[in-house]
């Protein structure tokens, strides 16, 4: 952690989204933020109690996840997408032992479980995962009513729910994703109190007919659309503002050169600005000449080739710039150009990205 790259994290507009996705979803449909990767990069441990207080679950990648939420003292829902089959037998029964549903996906893992809750003597609560189309993880539909009667008919493991994954939802075509729910739907069960669950963010969005009993919302809680081509695309507030300072100001003569490569030539004489943030620290190398920060609410343009721990801006049309200015990173203002969903325009990426790149090298702080 560097304390001189701060991320604020703004309660007020992770409160905003959440109200908004709510409204959306309506009173009977459940709301599981995912927050895999330390948030998506926005900070658990100052994120936690927010989302405790205002959402119906949580739902992580690892079971080292899951564990940490517990830690923190959660008693709720907990899905973990990738259960402790490869780990030691500790990992898998503390798993069962602290009642966090795994996810199952073939005999195998099944098996796994099953075994674990045995030796546990408590009911392991599963969700089974459905391959509908995405061609990743889960068992293919034409083998899911076998595998829901095997879980069924275990002694150790009930099964609590099943979900799918959407491949497409966030483009504008919507065929893959209709084939997709289409093809989910004919393995559901006719009765059961099942917890039903398919959409991600961009379906959650888009796609009310995909809703079912439960949402995982990633993306859009922290205020960022999925992608360009939604149709319907809400008033999400951005959470994540990155700041760093300026640590030297500097001449540069027109026609001299700087960075890796010498790559960018001063086209008149210059001030420049060095940032003590690279791609070390998530910030991508393919904005080098394309991204702007801020500073002293101007625009300075990003030159010369983004370093591993530096970059330099220019400040000349930035009057009075000094060392120990704030420079706003990545604003949290949707319009501003060093906003999380331009900047990964920029970087030819996607906005996960940017902000899961940011995450694990800042100081995180909750503001307002």
């Amino acid at each position: 952690m560097k304390n001189y790259l701060t991320a604020s994290i703004s309660e007020s507009a992770v409160r905003h989204n959440i109200a908004i996705l709510r409204g959306l979803i309506g009173n009977d449909v459940k709301l599981c933020p995912v927050v895999k990767d330390d948030c998506f990069g926005h900070g658990m441990d100052i994120l936690f109690p927010v989302l405790a207080e205002l959402t119906d679950g949580f739902a992580v990648a690892a079971p080292m996840e899951a564990l940490e939420l517990r830690s923190k003292g959660y008693h709720g829902f907990i899905l973990c997408f990738l259960s402790a089959y490869f780990d030691d037998f500790k990992v898998q029964d503390e798993l069962v032992w602290q009642e966090i549903t795994q996810t199952v996906m073939s005999n195998s893992a099944l098996a796994s479980i099953e075994a674990s809750a045995k030796r546990v003597g408590k009911t392991a609560r599963v969700h089974l995962k459905v391959d509908s189309g995405m061609g990743r993880l889960g068992v293919p539909a034409k083998q899911a009513p076998d595998l829901i009667a095997a879980i069924r008919d275990s002694e150790y493991v009930e099964l609590s729910g099943i979900y799918t994954h959407f491949a497409t939802a966030d483009e504008r075509d919507r065929t893959a994703t209709e084939n997709q729910l289409e093809l989910f739907k004919t393995i559901l069960p006719e009765q059961g109190s099942l917890t039903i669950h398919a959409a991600n963010s961009a379906a959650t969005l888009d796609w009310p007919e995909t809703h079912f009993d439960m949402v995982r919302m990633g993306i859009a809680i922290y205020g960022c659309h999925p992608s360009d081509q939604l149709h319907n695309r809400v008033d999400l507030k951005p959470c994540m503002s990155v700041k760093a300072k300026l640590i030297a100001v500097k001449h540069m003569r027109e026609g001299s050169r700087s960075g890796y490569g010498l790559a960018h030539e001063y086209k008149r004489d210059s001030r420049v600005g060095i940032v003590p943030i690279g791609y070390g620290d998530g910030y991508f190398r393919s904005l080098s000449g394309q991204a702007v920060v801020r500073i002293n609410g101007r625009d300075a343009p990003v030159c010369g080739r983004v370093s591993m721990d530096q970059m330099t801006v220019d400040v000349t049309d930035i009057p009075d710039v000094k060392v120990g200015d704030d420079v706003e990173v990545i604003s949290s203002d949707p319009s501003a150009p060093n906003c999380v969903e331009n900047l990964a325009r920029l970087a030819g990426t996607i906005p996960y990205e940017i902000t899961c790149h940011l995450g694990h090298n800042m100081r995180h702080r909750l503001v307002d």
